[in-house]
């Protein structure tokens, strides 16, 4: 049996191994926070959260006063889910607030004990990766007899506030915001999203969930929670962007990764399907007292500033994610042209290829061999081929926003020969697990 002494020199060992480890990993996530730049339009956007704004939208849902729903009034005196004609009414009020934006906005219906409910889901479409989605989501249900102003109405203001402003900006990957309903039930209406996502194949590329953000005791620090689940790729790396705009953009807030990490809200649902998803919460060590109470109301919030900067830390991260295009587009215009001849060539190949996004457009030649192709602002590499002639490729080609760059394009004939290769398939035609 070892000696004491021996035990004490190992577990020593042991322990500053760990100490190591942990030295690693922070060394790690601070170069990795170098990555978000200050953007200027990231800060005009975050100039456009207006308390006032947050304020009068938070009132609307919980029941403070009398909103326009389809040209007439109505107070939402409850979020129940089961309580008929409220929910409908707030779904029709989320509704009208996204379609009156222009964004593309539909219900998501689910039954749920023989009702139906529903999701509301605003989508404003990327124009360079429009099959990749960014969401930022919320529950807009509450539990009966509490106007629920933190719980939730405080998250879905963070969702209609960050869709209002970032639709004024283009974004090359798709943003959605959804508002979800029975998440006081376990999740219901999120569940159904996540599933209904996951079986067409859909390509999540983050969730960021507001549940509870506006709480926090007069005078008190403004800490917060993120909740990240490291075994889902991606998840600990939107939290970590999340920190980073933060500390970017000087707000007052000080996040903390949240342990235990909670499943109690609509983001567990993403991650059951494998999704990269995070919760952006309150601090759970300075809870809402008037939680699931009659006085969950606007007035008893003491801390508007931090609910403020909950929402602008919040659609900062979101903006940073999805794409943002900067500069605006340019145009590449040319004729395509026999290098002997000097014959326009019909039906040439031409792609654009952008390496700092990744993307290739792609057209053909004309009639006359002329071609144009949209791109972002930047560097590209332009390929071109026909069917008898080589491929040729340029590199370093600048694309200005807003402008014209003509470049015409020479190829040289070849004899080529082709070999036909026919196409085979597994014919494996099955739908993931759990998917009709």
């Amino acid at each position: 049996m070892p000696s004491n002494r021996f035990k004490a020199v190992v577990l020593l060992l042991l322990f500053c191994t760990f100490i190591l480890i942990q030295a690693s990993n922070h060394g790690q996530a601070s170069s990795d926070s170098s990555e978000t730049f200050f953007n200027p339009q990231i800060q005009a956007m975050l100039d456009q959260v207006d308390p006032g704004t947050i304020y009068t939208l938070t009132g609307d849902l919980s029941g403070e006063w009398p909103v326009p729903i389809n040209d007439q009034t109505y107070t939402i005196s409850t979020r129940y889910a089961l309580s008929g004609e409220p929910i409908e009414k707030a779904a029709q009020y989320l509704y009208q607030h996204y379609q009156d934006l222009g964004l593309n906005t539909s219900f998501q219906n689910f039954t749920y004990r023989g009702q139906m409910l529903s999701n509301v889901v605003a989508e404003k479409p990327g124009t360079v990766f429009p099959e990749r989605v960014y969401l930022i989501t919320s529950h807009y249900d509450d539990v009966p007899s509490t106007p629920g102003a933190d719980d939730n109405a405080s998250g879905t203001v963070g969702v209609m506030v960050a869709a209002s402003i970032l639709d004024q900006f283009e974004f090359g990957c798709t943003l959605r915001f959804a508002n979800f309903s029975a998440e006081e039930f376990g999740m219901i209406g999120s569940a159904d999203y996540a599933r209904q996502s996951y079986c067409a194949g859909e390509d999540l590329r983050a969730v960021i969930n507001l549940d509870m953000i506006a709480w926090n005791t007069s005078a008190s620090s403004p800490e917060m929670d993120l909740h990240a689940l490291s075994s889902i790729p991606g998840s600990m790396e939107i939290a970590d962007v999340f920190q980073d705009v933060v500390s970017t953009y000087s707000l007052n807030l000080t996040p903390t990764l949240a342990v235990p990490v909670t499943s109690s809200s609509d983001h567990s649902s993403f991650w059951r399907k494998g999704y990269p998803a995070i919760l952006v919460s309150e601090d759970s060590d300075d809870f809402n007292p008037y939680y699931h109470s009659a006085d969950d109301r606007l007035d008893n919030l003491q801390d508007f500033n931090y609910y403020t900067e909950m929402i602008k830390a919040s659609l900062a991260t979101l903006a940073h994610m999805g794409c943002l295009v900067e500069n605006g587009w340019g145009t590449v215009t040319g004729r395509v042209t026999d290098n002997d001849t000097k014959e326009p060539i019909t039906g040439a190949a031409i792609s654009l290829y952008n390496p700092q996004w990744d993307y290739t457009f792609s057209t053909r030649s004309d009639s006359n061999g002329d071609y144009q192709i949209s791109a972002l602002d930047g560097w590209h590499d332009i390929y071109a081929d026909g069917i008898g002639y080589a491929l040729v490729t340029y590199s370093g080609l600048y694309v200005t926003g807003d402008q014209a760059l003509n470049f015409d394009l020479g190829l040289e004939a070849i004899s080529e020969t082709a070999t036909f290769i026919p196409l085979i398939g597994n014919g494996n035609q099955n739908s993931p697990p759990g998917c009709p």
